[in-house]
């Protein structure tokens, strides 16, 4: 027995062209497939690089951040350091000027007139001449604030 070679039938040929399509178009879908894995890949990769980008970036801005801390704390105990000296500075000159027995006198004069003191109070209290006591109470008494 012979095989004989039978003329396909218009089923069969349009059959092979069917599949002759669908393996074209699984070889198009596949080649497309691999160019948007790789792109992706690609993507992941600068996704990646920009994570770290900004990732060392987060860690620049903490160390500053810590830096610029340490330097406030700093400062800040210079600051009150300065402040201390300046108040004993101050307290030293509030002696001194205590110390000196002529400006005592109009020290505490001053300081009642500033207070709202008379000028009768204040000669009686500091044995000053009226003269010195007005004189005082021009400089030093608090302008009225009343119109």
């Amino acid at each position: 027995m012979e095989m004989q070679w039978v003329a396909p039938t218009t089923i069969e040929l349009a059959l092979i062209v069917v599949v002759i399509i669908l393996a074209a178009l699984i070889g198009v879908i596949f080649v497309k497939i691999r160019t948007v894995y790789q792109l992706l890949h690609t993507h992941e990769q600068q996704n990646a690089q920009k994570i770290a980008a900004a990732e060392a970036a987060v860690r620049n801005f903490a160390h500053q951040q810590n830096e610029d801390q340490a330097r406030s704390l700093v400062v800040t105990r210079h600051i009150q350091s300065l402040q201390q000296k300046f108040d004993e500075f101050e307290s030293q000159i509030r002696e001194l000027k205590l110390q000196d027995p002529s400006l005592r006198l109009y020290q505490r004069a001053a300081e009642l007139v500033k207070q709202g003191a008379s000028i009768e109070e204040v000669m009686e209290a500091c044995d000053i001449p009226r003269a010195e006591a007005e004189m005082l109470s021009m400089v030093h008494r608090q302008p009225d604030t009343g119109l």
